[in-house]
Formats: C-alpha cells, structure tokens, sequence
C-alpha cells in the first residue's frame, strides 16, 4: 500500500462528519493516511467549507441502484432478521404497518415470509452479496464507482454507515477491486436494526463484545479476530469541557431564567416514535401542579426531524426549544452539515438540564454520560390497542434490553408515572446514579473519553497490515 494510504470514508449522514472530523479521528491518522471525505449528496458548499479548513473532501457519484438492486437488499434484510431471530425486526415490522389496514397488514406478513422462505440458503451472505453486485452492475450504477475510486487514487475504505444504500455502490466496487475495507460502526444499535452489509469487510469496530456476538449471528462467515472493540469515539466529545459552555450563557442563549429547574424533552426520529409528542403534553400539563411552577421544558429535536413536527409547543411559556442545526431544504434527513457549534449546544444542554427524558432513544446514553436522571415513558394514551403495544416493544427491541436491564433508566407507563418520576428525579438527581454507570459500562465498554484513541490506533494497524492492536477491556 502506498504511504501514506489514501483512506475514503464515505459521508452519508452528517453524524459521520461528528465521527470523523470533530472527534479528531482525521487529524490523529494524518501522519498514517490520507483520509478523503466522499460525500453521497449534492452540497458544494459543503465541500468547499470542508476544503477551507484543509481538508480533502470530494462528492461521490450516487446514482440509483436500481430496483432489482433494492429488492435484492429488501431480501437480504429478511435474511439477516431470520438469523438473528430476535424481538427487533418482528417490532420494526408492526411499526412500519401501523397505521395500515389489517388486511394490508396480513398480505405484507404473509408477502415477507414468503420471501424469507424463498431466502434462507446456506451461505446466504455471500451468495445475496454476489448477486447485488451482479444487479449493480446491470444498472449502471458501478461504474461511476469504480471510476471514482481510481481519479481519487483510493487505496482503502473506512465506513461508519456501511448499512445505507447508497454507500452500496462505491463499496462493492472497491471490494471488487480487492481494497482493504474496514467498518466502524457509528451505533450500538446498528447490528440488530440496521440492513446487512453489502460486502464482507476485512475489519470490523464495534462498541462493545454483545455487538460482536450480534455481527456474528447475522453474519456467521465472519471470524472473531476480524472484530475489535473501540467504544463510541463520538462520546468522547462529552469527556472535553471546552464542549460545554458556561451555564449561564447557555441559559441566556435559550431565554432561561437563572435557578429555574429543566427537564429536556429530547425527541427522536419520527419514525421511531410518532406518539412522542403526548409525553411533552403531559409534562406541560403538570407544571403548576405536580411540577414546579417556574420548570421550565427544553426542546430538542431530533437532528434528522422537521421543525414544523413540534410547532405547538414553540410559543409554550414552559418550552424554550433548543435547535439542533439545520436539517437541509429538499434533502433526506441527515444529509446537512454538522459543526462544533451543534456539538457544543448539544452538550451544553446535556449537561445543564436537570433531568432527561427520551423514546427508546441513544439519547439515555448520551444523558447518563453527564449522570443525569434518565425517564424513557412506555405508554401510549392516545392510540389503540397496536399503538399501546408499541409504545411499550421499543424498549423489547434487541439493542435496547441491557439497557432497561441495567435500571440506569426509568420507564413510566402512564402519564400520572411520567409526571412522578420527573418529580422525584428533580427532587434526588443522584437516583440510579450507580445504575446509569454500569449501563454505560456495559454497552460503551470504556467510560475514559479515550475512544477516538482506540478507533486511530485499530485503523493505523488496519492500515499497515500489523494485525489488530491488543487494548484490555475492562
């Protein structure tokens, strides 16, 4: 390989720029690599921001897989659920439908058992990546790949979304052409929730052993020595104190009266939880009663979520609303930038409300890193009978259980809970506080703020054909 490699990571999402760039992960490899930031979405001036600061960035051709090419991942996914034989795709799968009819409900299941039949072959990762390579091909959308691949020089691939579709392309053709590809995945929950991967990686990073025993499941041909543990390299960010500003500032920044008691309302993603928005309701409607009078309620929402979702509660006096960054007009979610000014806001009001609450979200785990009491609400008050189910299996899905088997988080499942808990917990902040350590212990492995570190060194090794680094685990 040439020194120094050239290294591709392919940008997909902007929570990829938060993992490449603003921990430090690029500029720890700048004396081992070359890294080369590929953008999948049109935004130039995107890319000259990124080459002003002195980085090479570029935009990679996306051009549309095809539909046999979407079919073949459709199956595929179907597969992978199969193996994994958990809780998570059966749950998705409701969620997906839930608003539907149920005959509509009835021939999608009985549609995708058929195809789960049709697909359950020995040595079906391998066999499902041949043919989407094969289907890639026919519809042109290799070539561009490839072509990509030899203008920028590239002489290896890291990924952190490798489970998106339109990576798929400049994937299989590096693969193809036998470049070493390594996948640091961006989440604990992408190996149970995420599609398959269209090529077999050479190295795989992933936050803790459970994710390995999970890649392995879904994936049997992969071998234990090809998987390593970093932790999450993005929460390192919250171990620096330059990433949270003084309280007062931030509470001058978002109208906050000093000594008044916060709860965040972090929103996720509205296809996660569409009912989220009732938990905000019953909050609001206890301030004066069961909660403070001055308590005032932060409203973030999720990066990849429209504003207009959460417009009711803008003009709230109880709601100061805490903006994310921008989503990106005519873009699909994620496809905008993302800077040190959204990571200091994000942890400046991680680390200055006073207590949490979120929907079967990452976000439990980000709060407990500033141990901060944690409320995750399982009911649904305002749907029927499939929507109180639910609300209640987003905390069944595979990923989630150690977490709700730690106890670092409570779980109210009612609106009279909800308001209790957020009493108590504003009341005794350091309820569960050693809870919410083993829970971080256990599916972020490290707690050190040294993750990055681990992440450089795997792929400096990676790079240099050395083997894996050996770090102990805790």
């Amino acid at each position: 390989m040439p020194s120094p490699p050239r290294v591709l990571f392919p940008v997909t999402i902007n929570f990829t720029l938060r993992y490449v760039l603003l921990t430090g992960l690029a500029d720890r490899l700048a004396d081992a690599a070359t890294p080369v930031l590929g953008l999948t979405w049109d935004a130039p001036e995107l890319v000259d921001q990124l080459r002003a600061e002195g980085r090479e960035a570029v935009l990679l051709p996306h051009p549309e897989p095809g539909p046999e090419a979407r079919r073949i991942l459709a199956l595929s996914k179907l597969d992978l659920d199969a193996r994994l034989a958990g809780r998570t795709a059966r749950i998705d799968h409701r969620l997906l439908h839930l608003q539907r009819p149920w005959r509509v409900r009835a021939r999608r299941r009985a549609s995708d058992e058929l195809g789960r039949l049709r697909r359950r072959l020995p040595g079906a990762p391998p066999a499902t990546r041949a043919q989407l390579a094969d289907a890639l091909e026919a519809s042109g959308a290799l070539e561009p790949a490839r072509a990509a691949l030899d203008e920028l020089r590239i002489d290896a691939v890291c990924s952190i979304t490798p489970f998106v579709a339109q990576e798929a392309p400049v994937l299989v053709a590096a693969a193809e052409r036998g470049l070493p590809l390594l996948a640091s995945l961006l989440s604990f929950d992408n190996p149970t929730t995420r599609p398959p991967l269209p090529v077999a990686f050479d190295r795989y990073l992933v936050w803790n052993r459970g994710n390995g025993e999970e890649l392995r499941r879904g994936d049997p041909t992969i071998s234990p020595d090809r998987i390593g543990l970093t932790g999450p390299p993005q929460f390192d960010l919250y171990r620096d104190p330059a990433n949270v500003a003084p309280r007062e500032r931030w509470a001058a920044g978002l109208g906050i009266e000093p000594g008044a008691p916060t709860i965040l309302f972090a929103a996720g993603p509205p296809a996660i939880a569409p009912h989220e928005g009732q938990y905000l309701d019953h909050l609001l409607e206890a301030v004066g009663g069961a909660l403070p009078a001055d308590l005032l309620v932060v409203l973030r929402r999720h990066p990849h979520d429209r504003p207009d979702r959460w417009a009711r509660f803008v003009d709230h006096p109880s709601v100061r609303v805490d903006d994310p960054g921008p989503v990106g007009a005519g873009l699909r979610p994620g496809e905008a930038a993302i800077g040190r000014a959204e990571v200091v806001g994000l942890c400046s009001t991680l680390a200055h409300t006073d207590v949490h609450v979120s929907t079967s979200s990452t976000m439990a785990l980000d709060g407990a890193w500033f141990d901060k009491p944690q409320l995750c609400p399982t009911y649904d008050v305002v749907g029927g009978r499939r929507h109180r189910r639910h609300a209640a299996d987003l905390y069944r899905r595979e990923h989630y259980v150690p977490i709700v088997r730690s106890g670092g988080v409570e779980l109210p499942g009612s609106p009279s809970a909800l308001v209790a808990a957020a009493s108590a917990a504003l009341a005794e902040p350091g309820r569960r506080r050693e809870e919410r350590r083993r829970m971080l212990e256990e599916l972020c492995t490290w707690t050190d703020g040294r993750s990055t570190e681990r992440l450089a060194a795997e792929v400096r090794a990676f790079l240099a054909g050395t083997g894996a680094p050996q770090p102990s685990v805790p």
